[in-house]
């Protein structure tokens, strides 16, 4: 044993009592020279070390059973993916945005919609989309509108309903005539439901796209020669239904229709959904700084 053992030993355990062997006298306490058989020394309390290999083996068999949960975990995965008749859920649509601010996302979403309504078949846009804040232009001025104020009845100050617009989306659709009015071609039922086609469409990729966004103003444009137009405001509670299912759904046709054809497969359908949600507007300026945009049903 060294000396550094030595000098900070261990606690020894106490020997145990030796039985005394046949025909040996042992000795009383005090008394020298008596004889004594002799006791074996306890074995030393220091711990002693394994060999590697039984650690070693330890270890094996751990990693072992770890490959052996991985390899299953995978099998399961690839049986899921490959099984016979296994499909994902359908996505939403075929287009989505690249994804980023709010701005960036309803861009994108402006342009992608817009450049798929036609004029005819010689492919000039129907409208052109513009996106931004809730704001009108008086002259050369932006004035933010910071409350809607929807009424149930056309000019009724009973059961108004009003909503603030930190979380709204405005869209104008301008076409190349005079107060953004279209300027080719002839203005019809078939027409007008083609540009509330957009402007529901705008509204449904906003929301399912731009989560933190509530309500969607679109202004439409005029029919040519005047100058007020209508707005389809939609709230997103008011499409629940259709951002729970696939776009097709809604609007089974891959291309909007021309302004000129039939639209029998979804004229139900948009009408249904717009109609009720299409007002004519005025603006009232708020102390406070902004405007109010009130809105009145459309007749």
């Amino acid at each position: 044993m060294t000396e550094e053992l030595i000098s900070t030993p261990e606690p020894q355990p106490e020997p145990e009592s030796v039985t005394p062997a046949e025909d040996v006298t042992t000795a009383e306490p005090g008394v020298s020279g008596a004889s004594s058989a002799p006791v074996e020394a306890p074995p030393s309390a220091l711990p002693t070390m394994e060999g590697p290999g039984r650690y070693t083996g330890r270890f094996a068999l751990v990693y072992t059973g770890l490959g052996v949960v991985l390899a299953a975990a995978l099998t399961g995965l690839i049986v899921l993916v490959i099984r016979p008749g296994f499909h994902p859920g359908p996505s939403w649509s075929t287009f989505k945005p690249s994804g980023g601010s709010t701005t960036k996302v309803t861009s994108e979403i402006a342009q992608h919609i817009g450049s798929t309504y036609k004029l005819g078949k010689a492919g000039g846009q129907l409208v052109t989309v513009i996106p931004s804040k809730p704001e009108v232009t008086s002259g050369t001025q932006n004035i933010s509108i910071k409350v809607v104020a929807v009424r149930v009845a056309p000019q009724s100050n009973t059961g108004i309903a009003e909503y603030t617009t930190d979380k709204m989306e405005q869209y104008t659709l301008c076409g190349l005539g005079a107060h953004c009015s279209i300027a080719t071609g002839t203005p019809s039922q078939t027409r007008g439901r083609l540009v509330r086609r957009e402007a529901l469409e705008l509204a449904l990729y906003t929301f399912k796209f731009n989560p933190s966004i509530d309500s969607v103003a679109t202004f439409l444009p005029p029919p040519p020669g005047q100058t007020t137009t209508d707005i389809l405001y939609l709230r997103k509670t008011d499409v629940k239904a259709e951002l729970s299912q696939p776009l097709s759904k809604t609007l089974p046709l891959s291309l909007p229709p021309l302004p000129s054809s039939a639209d029998g497969t979804e004229s139900k359908t948009i009408d249904k959904i717009t109609e009720p949600h299409l007002y004519t507007y005025q603006l009232v300026a708020l102390q406070t700084g902004g405007a109010a945009l009130i809105l009145d049903p459309a007749d």
